[in-house]
């Protein structure tokens, strides 16, 4: 994945449910929760972000697996991995690249 093709739609949901994450990772940081990079030596926002993004997204894909496996399904059609939600984190992982790239200078922790 590296463009977002705009007129199909699960790239369009994928970039909401990434998008979703970043919001919440400065929604739970302005509440005082402990993800500020100031916290984590060494990290950028951006790899905070990450982290917590991949902490709360796996174990929401392995929900799907059970609940809605054809959204999983959907969503690992635009990843690689050995299984669906291998495929669906590589997939969202791309997308948090695309949504916020590494910035010149980072040294990124999280490719």
């Amino acid at each position: 994945m590296t463009a977002i093709d705009r007129s199909n739609s699960i790239y369009v949901d994928l970039m909401r449910e990434v998008t979703g994450y970043i919001v919440g990772y400065w929604q739970d940081a302005a509440d005082g929760h402990p993800y500020h990079a100031m916290h984590h030596p060494g990290h950028t926002a951006r790899d905070m972000a990450a982290e917590y993004m991949v902490e709360r997204y796996e174990d929401w894909l392995r929900d799907m697996e059970w609940i809605e496996p054809d959204r999983l399904a959907r969503y690992a059609s635009l990843g690689r991995g050995t299984t669906p939600v291998e495929a669906a984190m590589d997939a969202c992982d791309r997308m948090f690249g695309i949504i916020w790239p590494h910035a010149e200078g980072d040294d990124p922790l999280y490719p």
